[in-house]
């Protein structure tokens, strides 16, 4: 389908999290990410966009109840996982030490303070790098 719209598609995960304010704090603090101004109408809902990335974003929604973990982790990928750790860790974020996976894949986790699982990623070497994700 999408390659149906090459100029009309993007891509959002959304977040559930109990409190807005506090949640958009942590992830512009904690992470980097950016509020999009453009999504301020709705009170439960902003939408956050990750520096240098086109296309992506994520949604945080706003629950009294959010859903519980799934098994789903929204990742990061990132070019050196052991800095990207150490800049969490200095950020007082806590992460699981890094996990090599297998063929030359790492994976490392945390939690935003709604407990959403969050991983980052460093792709192995025949896989693209972070700024080649989706390009096909």
């Amino acid at each position: 389908m999408l390659n149906l719209i090459p100029d009309e598609y993007a891509f959002v995960a959304k977040i559930e999290v109990r409190d807005i304010k506090k949640s958009v704090e942590w992830y512009s603090n904690k992470l980097g990410f950016k509020v999009d101004p453009r999504f301020t109408e709705n009170p439960q809902w902003r939408q956050l966009n990750m520096p240098g990335i086109k296309r992506a974003a994520i949604g945080l929604w706003e629950s009294k109840t959010p859903a519980t973990n799934g098994g789903e982790v929204n990742t990061i990928v990132v070019k050196d996982i052991e800095s990207a750790r150490k800049e969490l860790l200095a950020r007082d974020v806590e992460v699981s030490p890094v996990d090599d996976v297998g063929q030359g894949v790492k994976l490392a986790y945390f939690k935003d303070i709604d407990g959403n699982q969050l991983g980052l990623r460093e792709n192995a070497s025949h896989e693209p790098p972070p700024n080649q994700v989706g390009d096909i």
